[in-house]
């Protein structure tokens, strides 16, 4: 008879260690490297190299530096490991069970909220700051480090494409964010990093609070963007990361739901299945998106994502 008993992997969670217990800690040898990611000497060679990467612009005329399948499985099994570390409870993204959900929700108790935007993070993160923390906060020894930060940053800076891309410029920059924790802890503020957003919540923001900040960051040799500054008062809703906080609730922004309203009217629109499958994919993934926040879309975001998968069925009939 067949066991129905669930493999340990699906049973928990991976686990989720201290720094000091990573593979990657303390790493002194090339040899053991390549053990850990499944590399030869010869292969690491080659993929060290900046031609181990395609650089692109995406629709919004982005620069993308995406490694090239090898390396991109290389930063795969280097992402698992790096996801398996502990993280400061102020970091939402790229770990397991957060998400710009949690990131607002933390600052849902706001009564006067400040926001940062830190201008152009993972290309103003260079390899020089990713292999001093392969060394400094990793304890590699220096030639593994080197190693380390020719897989994983692009032309001298951390690339936009890559899948441990959040978590190298995270790790260079881990200094910075600890300043900006223990400076809102200091003001008895809430804080928040989300990428390259970081957010700062409490009764009263202090007068010159910002200024401080701003300075802390500029001292890491990183700029916030001016533009992208945000006070909001306490007679104001707070937009942030796509997310209302009003009340001490989570709303999502009008912003969103008319989105969402011309994707509907797009989809009615739609001339044949191809340009109904395309509509499709796009409203179930708002919805999905928005019923995240307001629970009343989550049927609607399961009924659209049903109809899309009857339309890429049929679609695949008439193929």
């Amino acid at each position: 008879m067949k066991s129905t008993k669930r493999t340990p992997s699906l049973q928990r969670s991976p686990k989720i260690y201290p720094l000091n217990q990573s593979p990657l800690f303390k790493l002194k040898t090339r040899k053991k490297l390549f053990e850990i990611i499944g590399l030869s000497k010869k292969q690491a060679d080659k993929l060290m190299l900046d031609s181990a990467y395609k650089e692109f612009k995406n629709d919004a005329g982005r620069k993308i530096q995406e490694p090239i399948a090898q390396l991109k499985a290389i930063h795969r099994r280097l992402g698992v490991l790096l996801s398996r570390i502990e993280l400061p409870l102020y970091l939402h993204s790229g770990r397991k069970k957060h998400s710009t959900l949690t990131n607002a929700e933390s600052h849902k108790q706001a009564t006067e909220l400040l926001k940062l935007d830190i201008h152009k993070f993972f290309p103003s993160t260079s390899a020089a700051k990713v292999y001093k923390a392969f060394v400094e906060k990793f304890e590699m020894s220096p030639d593994v480090a080197y190693v380390m930060t020719n897989l994983a940053t692009f032309a001298g800076k951390v690339p936009t494409g890559s899948p441990i891309s959040m978590a190298m410029a995270f790790w260079a920059n881990k200094d910075m964010f600890d300043e900006l924790s223990n400076l809102a802890a200091s003001n008895s503020l809430v804080f928040t990093a989300y990428v390259d957003d970081v957010a700062f919540s409490g009764s009263k923001i202090p007068k010159g609070f910002a200024a401080q900040a701003k300075k802390c960051i500029r001292s890491h040799g990183l700029t916030s963007k001016d533009k992208k500054e945000r006070f909001y008062p306490s007679s104001e809703g707070k937009l942030l990361t796509g997310i209302v906080i009003q009340d001490g609730e989570l709303k999502v922004r009008w912003a969103h739901y008319d989105s969402i309203g011309k994707e509907f009217a797009t989809l009615a629109d739609a001339k044949d299945n191809a340009a109904k499958i395309i509509h499709l994919e796009k409203l179930a993934g708002k919805l999905h998106a928005a019923g995240q926040v307001d629970f009343r879309q989550k049927d609607r975001a399961r009924f659209f994502t049903q109809q899309l998968r009857a339309a890429k069925k049929q679609s695949t009939q008439g193929s």
